[in-house]
């Protein structure tokens, strides 16, 4: 029998991507699933063009498709959060029920996606067969938009907790020599817009334990899953149940960026393996919701990037790591456009410094309840 999904879509100001997406899902072989679209108080036609497809096509009905509207932005977290734990498909009468409508897999998809054949199935499928008790969850291969161009094909971060994309920058024909292994004698990571600072990460920042790109065990396809620090909400499928278990997403992620790191760092400390599936591939117009190194991008990307780094390390490793990490990062790497934003971030974590804390010993409860077994 095929697995249930539950398909969580947040959109905001999505109206020129909404539809491509919603129509990529319907064309799925993967049918299996509930689908929620949550807008967080979009100020374009989104809702009105969610509306207006969904009246013209059979493949959303009353009993697979809800649309929530919401008159404030409550954030990408809470808004999956309410996807996931309201009784929206059960009703009010088993809301205290774990997981009443049987759902196998959580998965979320930016309104800027459009699934290419397959996707959903392969997604899916990495949760099955060998080695894949052990995976927590999954991403897939992401392409530009328009481009046979690699966007995204596993997420890393460095001891500062920059992120950036592994085999961003690559065409889709290298994807193939590079599961073979054959990349001739460079085999540093791929960098999304190499060009920024941001992303550009020397290879002797990794550390163990945080460093990813290994191939999994020979038994397994190696042309098909990779290991991964972690995997972006864009394009992002993980167990229900574990889902549930860990609570959620951490709200204090607000309004967005980090979230899908924090818990996929969760997972890797319980135990369980983060991974990408190259078959399952979509296409992706990145930083439609929050223009790519604009300054609200980064007031949000380094305020939730303290923030993750301060939950999930403990005193020793910050100080250790991410302290002559970020210094080197500063003086080498840090771009003039994101000072102010930095310092808003330094400043905001002092002042919830005791609160973060208090989240750090509520996750050392959380990992007993999702630890692999």
């Amino acid at each position: 029998m095929e697995d249930k999904s539950l398909i969580v879509i947040v959109t905001y100001n999505s109206g020129n991507f909404i539809e491509d997406c919603l129509v990529s899902i319907a064309e799925q072989d993967h049918r299996n699933w509930r689908l929620v679209v949550i807008d967080n108080d979009s100020g374009d036609d989104t809702v009105h063009r969610i509306r207006h497809l969904r009246n013209q096509t059979t493949a959303f009905n009353a009993e697979n498709f809800k649309l929530i509207i919401l008159r404030k932005n409550i954030g990408f977290a809470r808004a999956v959060n309410y996807a996931a734990f309201s009784s929206i498909w059960t009703g009010p009468g088993r809301k205290k029920e774990k997981n009443p409508a049987g759902f196998d897999h959580l998965i979320l998809l930016n309104p800027d996606i459009c699934l290419l054949p397959e996707a959903l199935k392969n997604l899916t499928a990495a949760f099955k067969g060998e080695g894949g008790n052990s995976i927590g969850a999954c991403g897939g291969l992401i392409l530009d938009y328009k481009k046979d161009m690699v966007q995204h094909l596993s997420g890393k971060i460095t001891p500062n907790f920059i992120t950036y994309h592994d085999g961003a920058g690559m065409s889709l024909s290298d994807i193939g020599q590079r599961a073979s292994g054959d990349t001739g004698n460079d085999r540093r990571p791929f960098n999304i817009d190499a060009g920024r600072a941001m992303d550009t990460v020397a290879k002797d920042n990794d550390i163990s334990g945080i460093t990813a790109g290994k191939r999994i065990a020979e038994d397994e396809k190696k042309e098909d899953i990779v290991e991964a620090d972690y995997v972006t909400g864009a394009f992002f499928a993980t167990r229900f149940s574990l889902f549930t278990g860990a609570g959620g997403f951490d709200r204090g992620y607000r309004p967005v960026y980090f979230e899908e790191l924090d818990y996929c760092l969760k997972l890797k400390e319980a135990g369980w393996r983060i991974v990408s599936n190259m078959r399952a591939r979509c296409r992706h117009f990145e930083g439609a919701s929050v223009k790519k190194f604009s300054s609200g991008f980064y007031r949000h990307y380094h305020k939730n990037r303290i923030r993750c780094a301060i939950i999930n390390l403990d005193v020793l490793e910050f100080i250790r790591f991410f302290i002559p990490a970020e210094i080197k990062w500063l003086v080498h790497k840090a771009t003039k456009d994101q000072a102010s934003p930095i310092l808003y971030a330094y400043f905001i974590n002092k002042l919830l410094l005791l609160y973060n804390l208090g989240v750090k010993i509520k996750n050392y409860f959380i990992l007993n309840k999702i630890e692999l077994k």
